[in-house]
């Protein structure tokens, strides 16, 4: 379950072990194993599990099993993070702690805002009228905790000041958080 899951602790430490795993992986093409990578780097084997762990859950990094061994090399694929400013739809990216982390330029045209403005924010302490409707229909709360999938067909939220359609998605974080991302149409 998704409330359950390690998460690593906002430090230089960790953020460096991940550094350090990206940068060797960047050299290795055919990948390495957990006790390659440990060695290599010279950092705890089971840091670098959690490190991989991490990486591979970010889509930074893909796993494949070879024999006995589970061989860890970048991902050819992606991470949300790098296409997020380029989505098509309005969007906004909301952590576990139902802060914002990010608004991309479409939803921030769409409600008037600067990224700024939001970025960091409880959504229930934002000035924009979208973000309390989207807490109080729960479907935001239930996709966030993992309760809800995602794949359910966009929904309709109705308020004073319009009528959208949002979809709303678990996501995982290149920082190892997990929480949602929001797509919103107006209708």
């Amino acid at each position: 379950m998704v409330e359950d899951r390690e998460q690593c602790p906002a430090s230089s430490e960790c953020e460096d072990g991940r550094a350090r795993i990206l940068k060797l992986l960047e050299e290795e093409a055919h990948g390495l194993s957990i006790s390659d990578i440990s060695r290599k780097i010279d950092l705890n084997r089971n840091s670098v599990a959690k490190y991989l762990n991490m990486l591979v859950i970010a889509g930074r990094v893909e796993m494949q099993v070879v024999g006995s061994a589970r061989v860890y090399r970048l991902a050819l694929r992606l991470p949300v993070s790098a296409i997020f400013p380029f989505l098509p739809d309005a969007a906004v990216t909301i952590g576990s702690d139902l802060r914002v982390r990010h608004a991309n330029v479409l939803f921030c045209d769409l409600f008037s805002l600067e990224e700024a403005s939001v970025a960091g924010v409880l959504i229930s302490e934002t000035s924009c009228a979208f973000f309390d409707l989207l807490a109080d229909s729960g479907h935001l709360d239930g996709v966030v905790r993992g309760k809800m999938d995602g794949n359910r067909a966009w929904h309709s939220l109705d308020g004073e000041y319009g009528r959208y359609i949002v979809w709303a998605v678990p996501a995982v974080f290149d920082d190892g958080d997990y929480g949602a991302i929001a797509v919103v149409r107006p209708e």
